[in-house]
C-alpha cells in the first residue's frame, strides 16, 4: 500500500501525452513487485533537517536569508508527529527524534579568500574569476562565489548540528540546492571528490526544490533575446524571478552559467539519497524559451539519475527528456513568498513529498538507458519488446519502471516532432530490477514514425524509506 502510494504522489511512471499543457507528467503505468522482510532497526534513530536559500541580491535580504523556507518548514514541523508516530508503531524499539534549523551563508562563517577589492562576507555572490588579490582560473577555487557557497554551507552544517548529530538532511532552493548536492558529493574545482568538506559523512540526502542543478549558460537552454545567460546576468537588469529586485553578482553570474552539478547530484542518487521536486508553470516575465519557473528551465532543475520522467520541448521543433518528480505548477519564488500566487500549495505539496519520502518510500533509480527504434512504425503496428535494465543493487528490491519518449515527425508538413501518449506503450515489470516495454503507434494513420525513448528502473531499500536506511545512535 505505501509504495503504491508512492507512486501516485509522483506521477511520473510511463509517457507523456502528445501536445499536452500536463505534457511533463508521466502517467502511473507501472507494476511493482512484493516486498522482501524489512530491516532490522533499534535504538534512538536522529533526523536532522536543514533547510538552505537561494540566491539573493539585495544587502537585506542577504542578511535575512534564513527565513527564506520559513512555511516549508513549519509546515513539515506540524506533520511530523504524525509520521514519526506511524513509523514507530511500525518499527517498534526505535525512537525516532528530529530537529530542524535554517542556514544563511551570507551571514555563515566566512573563508580567509576574498577579492583585495570586495571585502564585505554579503558580497560573496560578486566574486568573479580574476578579481584582483586572487589568482583564480575557474569558478569552485578559493576566492570566487562557487567555493564560498560550498565553504559556507559547510560551515553552517557543522554550526547547526555540532559534533554527534548525523543523519542530516539538507532541503535546499534554488542556487541552495547546487550547493547542496555540491558539498554531500564533495565537489571541488575539478569536480566531484576533489574537496573534502568535512561533512559528507554526516549527510543521510539532500531534497532540492526547484533547484538551479545544471549550469544555465549552455546551448542547451535557450535565453530569451540574442545574448547569453552570463552576459545577460551580468550586465543586464535583475534576473526576472529569482524573487529579488536588486542585481546579482557577477561571480554568482559565472557559477550559475558556467557550473552543473548534475553529476553531484547524480553521485547523490548512487551514495545517498536524493529527490529532486521540479516544476514549471505560466510565470511572466521568463527568462528561456519553451518550459521554465521562470528563471529556470524545466530540465535543469533534475539530473538524469533522478527519480521521475517527462519530457519538455525542445529546439528544433522537438521534445527532450526531464528529470525528477514535478511536484506542481508554481513559478520559482512561489515556495518561499507567501506574496506569490501557489504559494501555500507549493508548501503543501513539497511538504507531502518530503514526508511521504523520508517515512514511506524512498525510490532511486537502479539503471538508466535511451535507445532509438531501427525503422519506422506504422499506424497500428509495434516496435518489438525492448528487454531494459539488470540486478537491483545490493540491499535494494524492484519499485518499477519509467518509460518517456518522443515521436519523430520530419519534415514540413507532417507535423512536429511530440512526446508518445502514455496510451501508446506497454510497460512490463520484470525480476529484480529488470523490465520491458513497447511502442504501439496509434496516432498516426497516415505516416510512419521513428521514435526515441528514454527509460529507467527504480529499486527500494527493503524497508522502503529514507529513514529506515538511517543508523540509530
Amino acid at each position: 500500500m505505501r509504495i503504491r502510494q508512492w507512486l501516485s504522489m509522483v506521477g511520473v511512471v510511463g509517457a507523456v501525452g502528445c501536445g499536452s499543457p500536463e505534457a511533463d507528467k508521466a502517467p502511473s503505468l507501472t507494476e511493482v513487485r512484493g516486498s522482501p522482510a524489512a530491516l532490522t532497526q533499534q535504538g534512538t534513530v536522529q533526523l536532522n533537517i536543514l533547510y538552505v536559500h537561494g540566491v539573493k541580491g539585495c544587502p537585506e535580504h542577504r542578511q535575512n536569508a534564513e527565513g527564506s523556507l520559513n512555511e516549508l518548514q513549519a509546515a513539515v514541523d506540524t506533520a511530523l508527529p504524525t509520521y514519526i508516530a506511524e513509523y514507530q508503531a511500525s518499527h517498534p524499539g526505535v525512537t525516532v527524534v528530529t530537529r530542524s534549523a535554517h542556514a544563511n551563508l551570507y551571514t555563515a562563517p566566512a573563508s580567509p579568500y576574498h577579492p583585495s577589492d570586495s571585502t564585505d562576507p554579503l558580497n560573496m555572490d560578486d566574486w568573479e574569476v580574476g578579481d584582483p588579490g586572487c589568482t583564480t582560473t575557474k569558478q569552485g577555487e578559493p576566492c570566487t562565489t562557487a567555493y564560498e557557497w560550498r565553504y559556507r554551507l559547510a560551515q553552517e552544517i557543522n554550526r547547526r548540528f555540532p559534533a554527534g548529530s548525523k543523519n542530516i538532511l539538507l532541503v535546499a532552493h534554488s542556487s541552495g540546492a547546487r550547493a547542496a548536492f555540491e558539498v554531500a558529493a564533495n565537489v571541488g574545482p575539478n569536480g566531484v571528490g576533489t574537496q573534502d568538506w568535512g561533512v559528507q559523512g554526516r549527510i543521510a540526502g539532500v531534497v532540492s526544490v526547484q533547484g538551479m542543478v545544471d549550469s544555465l549558460g549552455t546551448s542547451k537552454y535557450n535565453v530569451v533575446g540574442t545574448t547569453s545567460f552570463v552576459t545577460a546576468c551580468k550586465y543586464g537588469d535583475p534576473i526576472v524571478g529569482f524573487g529579488d529586485s536588486c542585481a546579482l553578482g557577477n561571480g554568482w553570474c559565472e557559477y550559475a552559467g558556467d557550473i552543473t552539478a548534475f553529476p553531484a547530484a547524480d553521485w547523490v542518487v548512487r551514495n545517498k539519497r536524493a529527490l529532486m521536486l521540479n516544476s514549471w508553470a505560466s510565470c511572466s516575465p521568463s527568462l528561456w524559451t519553451g518550459n521554465s519557473d521562470g528563471p529556470l528551465p524545466f530540465d535543469a532543475q533534475g539530473s538524469g539519475l533522478a527519480v521521475g520522467s517527462g519530457m519538455t520541448p525542445a529546439p528544433g521543433q522537438t521534445w527532450r527528456p526531464s528529470h525528477g518528480v514535478k511536484y506542481g505548477s508554481f513559478c520559482h519564488s512561489a515556495i518561499v513568498d507567501p506574496g506569490i500566487s501557489g504559494h501555500a500549495q507549493a508548501v503543501s505539496a513539497a511538504r507531502d513529498r518530503i514526508l511521504e519520502w523520508v517515512f514511506r518510500s524512498a525510490p532511486r533509480v537502479s539503471e538508466t538507458g535511451s535507445l532509438t527504434t531501427s525503422t519506422s512504425i506504422a499506424y497500428g503496428s509495434s516496435t518489438s519488446t525492448y528487454g531494459i535494465g539488470t540486478a537491483c543493487p545490493a540491499g535494494e528490491k524492484d519499485e518499477g519502471l519509467e518509460v518517456v519518449g518522443v515521436c519523430k515527425h520530419p519534415g514540413y508538413f507532417d507535423g512536429d516532432d511530440h512526446a508518445i501518449a502514455a496510451s501508446e506503450l506497454t510497460l512490463t515489470n520484470g525480476a529484480s530490477c529488470t523490465a520491458a516495454f513497447k511502442w504501439t503507434q496509434q496516432h498516426d494513420s497516415g505516416n510512419k514514425h521513428a521514435a526515441t525513448f528514454w527509460w529507467k528502473t527504480r529499486s527500494l531499500p527493503v524497508d522502503t524509506s529514507l529513514l529506515a536506511t538511517l543508523p540509530a545512535n
